[in-house]
């Protein structure tokens, strides 16, 4: 597959990941057969977001995960506080501000989609580009406070640099199991995926960080591992608020999460998604990057615990 996935081995990026926020998903929102206890049963989920740096200089956030000021997140998602207990020490720009990059050189924003634990505060970066997947903006206008019960914060839809991307203005290529991908750069270093399922809108991100070695950022098309290797199936009776399922096309999300299982047996792609317990105190944070991760100890260690904890399963049609 390695040919497929971009034309030119010499252009990479680095990455690095964001620990932008922790928080708890009941076991039942995540898992058709899961605990219907939504306090006392829950999993615990990390919220990551990347930092992409390009050799020009320009410096891309893919996400901004939870905003510190929990009180300022719409109304409904608040209302979830109980079940989902977000705790946010420091957001996207703190800990930027801690490291080498200076959270005003960030060029632009890459939602992976609106939901409240990946679009922070957008206001933090009043001149960056603001760049959402195709149909992300019709799923969420006009946003909350304008609308009260929605759970879309309105901040980013009247950011003065908002771009949504176009499947029929922009040019999208196939890229591995993915139909669609859009080279952010031009030069096959930096693609946003077409990963349809979760909501309208919702993007991947797949880096070159080496000859034969990329990182994957997901998002939210898939919420925990154990959906992503098989061994349980994805919730679609229950979802918060009066959502039947996590995603607004459970059918969908689940074709995508097949493509992801693809890209990670290939051994050349480092599959991150934003809220992979398994990855937290393992996987490198900033301002350690993530190029090297082919090879590395903290990689191998990880592969040997997920191989004990999800032993290949026959089928993976049950967790999807």
């Amino acid at each position: 597959m390695a040919s497929t996935m971009g034309t030119n081995t010499s252009n990479r990026v680095e990455v690095f990941a964001l620990p932008t926020g922790k928080l708890y998903l009941p076991d039942r929102w995540l898992f058709e057969d899961g605990d219907n206890d939504m306090i006392r049963s829950r999993q615990f989920s990390p919220d990551f977001s990347f930092l992409i740096c390009h050799p020009s200089g320009k410096r891309v956030l893919f996400d901004l995960g939870l905003r510190k000021d929990l009180e300022n997140n719409p109304e409904v998602i608040q209302l979830d506080y109980r079940y989902i207990s977000p705790v946010v020490p420091k957001d996207a720009f703190d800990l930027l501000a801690d490291g080498h990059v200076s959270p005003s050189s960030i060029t632009t924003v890459v939602f992976s989609h609106l939901h409240f634990d990946h679009t922070g505060d957008c206001t933090r970066f009043p001149d960056a580009d603001m760049i959402i997947g195709p149909g992300g903006v019709a799923a969420t206008t006009p946003g909350w406070p304008s609308v009260p019960k929605s759970p879309f914060h309105g901040s980013i839809l009247v950011h003065p640099q908002l771009r949504e991307l176009s499947f029929e203005t922009d040019t999208w290529i196939p890229f591995g199991p993915f139909p669609r991908a859009y080279d952010f750069f031009g030069d096959g270093s930096f693609f946003l995926l077409d990963t349809p399922g979760h909501m309208p809108g919702h993007l991947g991100a797949m880096a070159r960080t080496s000859v034969d070695e990329w990182v994957f950022m997901g998002g939210d098309c898939c919420h925990h591992r154990a959906l992503l290797t098989g061994h349980r199936p994805m919730s679609v009776t229950v979802g918060p608020g009066i959502a039947p399922s996590f995603h607004s096309d459970p059918a969908a999300a689940k074709q995508t999460i097949e493509k992801v299982r693809v890209l990670e047996k290939e051994g050349t792609v480092l599959v991150a998604l934003a809220h992979d317990a398994k990855l937290e105190g393992k996987m490198p944070e900033y301002p350690e990057a993530l190029n090297g991760w082919r090879g590395s100890e903290w990689k191998r260690d990880l592969d040997a615990e997920l191989a004990r904890e999800f032993p290949p399963v026959e089928s993976s049609g049950s967790a999807s």
